[in-house]
């Protein structure tokens, strides 16, 4: 999915969104030289009949293929006709057909693996595009009523898939797309929809008779990027890319979500909904690192199936994550980062009642906070797939240090915090054997933990003893704090390998 993701979905949004930028004068034949030679450096072929007349350019049974590749992927996408018409101030109006098939046929190489073959019918209404600039520099401007994409047909191992419907679309479209180079062309975008909306009513893939449906959308869409393009680079092979140049970073946002589905079939079904106040994710990958950010809000989800014994219903203020971490081999430590938070996390009191139906747990909305930071040395470049095959079962890089900036675990009413900072010596794999030598200390506070213990004793859910048995071990790590049920515990392991709770040698 990977290469089939970066290669087709790429190139394709390119063939409806590209652009370039400045202020000068294009020709119709400029135009279509630079959108060929864009669509090529994704990897297309570009067929058709070009005919030029009186400013404008047309090229009729056009087809762009995409030979397969490593993942077993091709695709190719035909148009009628595409025209290029100069204004006759200096920019030049592209016209797109209304609709246009897009044929793609994925047979992964790994055993058992299916193989799918579809058809996707691109359509779209009340679409203009207007290129300016110079044709080293050139800017497009589009808008349109409606973009969307439809599958019309799809073979699951030789087994058509009956489909009712498979859409997405995006509604009041407006854009603007620069590109600037020639051996490295760099492509800004901007562009918004005031919604994005999706519907899916297939056959079960896995019983015939059984249906799939979905449906869903996002408002006020709203996306930002810029990609670094090399020329003559094999976007199939990422980590030459990647070295010769190739990056992207952008981002896209919404200000509320939904979706429902039902899936039916080999005489079970599962059904749910779900919906969301706002959103973002934010991407960036060079031949340095990969960076990935996202967040949502208001988050409710609902569910219940003939193998869920109730209904169940879930709400919470944010959902998040962050990751960063180096790709490209490298010299020296390079910064990664890794995140997750899960704020404010409510279940339905008919979910309570299943565990504790006389409500003598605390029923305050659960977190999960982590972020960790850190220096690490990459020795195999992770995105070379046969330099990590060659090195299958050793690490692809050192680990030099690891900072604990947050963690949290807030549940029924107990409160679990800590923070710590280590670093990491790879040239000492003995003292801890077969890993690198820590040095550093974790802090770490827990409120609440004795009257939980109690409260789940009371409730006949945990033994008597077991609680003896974990008061005996807080009572080996930790301390009291400064408040009533309240622990400390400082984990330290030193430079001579010694490891120490508050003081007292464990190791």
């Amino acid at each position: 999915m990977g290469i089939w993701s970066r290669r087709l979905g790429s190139g394709t949004i390119a063939i409806f969104l590209t652009g370039s930028s400045a202020w000068a004068d294009v020709t119709a034949e400029q135009v279509w030289t630079d959108f060929k030679t864009y669509l090529e450096a994704f990897g297309y072929s570009v067929n058709g009949n070009e005919q030029a007349s009186g400013g404008t350019v047309t090229i009729t049974d056009l087809t762009l293929n995409m030979d397969e590749d490593a993942s077993g992927t091709a695709a190719s996408i035909a148009m009628d006709n595409i025209s290029f018409t100069e204004t006759g101030d200096g920019r030049v109006r592209v016209a797109l057909p209304e609709t246009m098939p897009l044929t793609f046929t994925a047979r992964p190489p790994e055993e058992g693996a299916e193989e799918v073959q579809g058809v996707v019918e691109y359509s779209q209404s009340g679409f203009e595009m207007i290129v300016s600039g110079a044709p080293e520099d050139m800017q497009y401007d589009y808008g349109a009523a409606e973009m969307a994409f439809a599958l019309s047909s799809l073979i699951v191992d030789g087994e058509p898939v009956e489909i009712e419907q498979a859409r997405m679309s995006m509604s009041d479209i407006a854009g603007r797309s620069n590109m600037s180079g020639s051996d490295l062309r760099v492509t800004a975008q901007t562009m918004t929809a005031t919604a994005l909306n999706y519907v899916v009513d297939i056959a079960n893939p896995d019983d015939p008779s059984g249906r799939v449906a979905i449906t869903g959308g996002l408002s006020d869409l709203g996306f930002e990027g810029e990609a670094r393009l090399p020329a003559d680079v094999d976007m199939t092979d990422m980590a030459s890319a990647l070295a010769a140049g190739f990056s992207i970073d952008g981002g896209y946002s919404y200000t509320s979500g939904n979706s429902e589905f039902s899936i039916t079939g080999q005489g079970q079904n599962v059904e749910g909904n779900s919906s969301s106040d706002a959103g973002n994710l934010t991407f960036q990958m060079n031949d340095t690192n990969m960076n990935y950010t996202g967040e949502v809000t208001g988050v409710t989800m609902n569910y219940a199936g003939t193998e869920i014994p109730l209904p169940v219903s879930v709400s919470m203020a944010k959902a998040a994550f962050n990751m960063l971490f180096p790709i490209g081999k490298t010299e020296e430590p390079t910064d990664f980062g890794l995140g997750l938070t899960l704020a404010d996390v409510a279940v339905s009191d008919a979910i309570w009642g299943m565990v504790d139906p006389a409500g003598q747990l605390p029923r305050d909305p659960a977190t999960i906070e982590i972020d960790l930071t850190g220096k690490a040395r990459v020795t195999q470049n992770i995105m070379d797939e046969q330099a990590m095959m060659m090195a299958a079962g050793s690490p692809p890089g050192e680990i030099h240090a690891l900072t604990v900036n947050a963690l949290t675990l807030a549940i029924a009413g107990a409160r679990l915090t800590g923070g710590g900072d280590f670093t990491f010596d790879n040239d000492d794999l003995s003292t801890f054997p077969g890993m690198p030598k820590p040095t550093g200390a974790l802090n770490l506070e827990l409120t609440g933990g004795n009257a939980l213990l109690d409260t789940l004793v009371a409730m006949g859910l945990l033994p008597q003893e077991q609680a003896m048995g974990a008061r005996m071990m807080l009572g080996m790590f930790a301390r009291p704090g400064s408040g009533p049920d309240s622990l400390t515990s400082r984990i330290e392991v030193t430079e001579d390998g010694q490891v120490l709770a508050n003081g007292q040698r464990l190791r």
